[in-house]
């Protein structure tokens, strides 16, 4: 197996991100990034995943659920898809089929849009 930089920085990456997130909290009163947000006044589906990632890297699942219901799924698939990378470049299994990412991709942004459509009719997304 031949490891690239690439390969290197993919491999670091959930690391230095859970680093960062354990570090730096988030705050609800924070500067707006979202291009959504910023053009439309309400959160994105994603809006709150941030919190919701640095919340639950410090072990508050309950306030984690509380920014995003979706983010244990969000960092399941983001586990999972780290895991299967390592071990396909160490040559143990075979890349994942386009099918397979397509759907598992097609889910999530269902799954995504459905929480936000419930959070926007109930008035529970996070401030922008």
């Amino acid at each position: 197996m031949s490891t690239t930089w690439r390969d290197r920085l993919i491999i670091a990456a959930p690391f230095l991100g859970a680093l960062g997130l354990a570090i730096f909290t988030p705050s609800e009163d924070g500067p707006t990034i979202c291009p959504w947000a910023l053009c439309t006044g309400t959160a994105c589906p994603g809006c709150g995943m941030t919190r919701a990632a640095s919340t639950l890297i410090k072990g508050d699942i309950s306030g984690a659920v509380a920014y995003h219901p979706l983010v244990p799924l969000i960092l399941a698939q983001l586990v999972v898809g780290w895991i299967w990378f390592v071990l396909q470049r160490a040559g143990l299994v075979r890349p994942a089929g386009n099918r397979t990412i397509t759907i598992t991709l097609a889910v999530t942004a269902v799954a995504l849009v459905s929480v936000w459509v419930a959070r926007l009719v109930t008035g529970t997304l996070p401030p922008v």
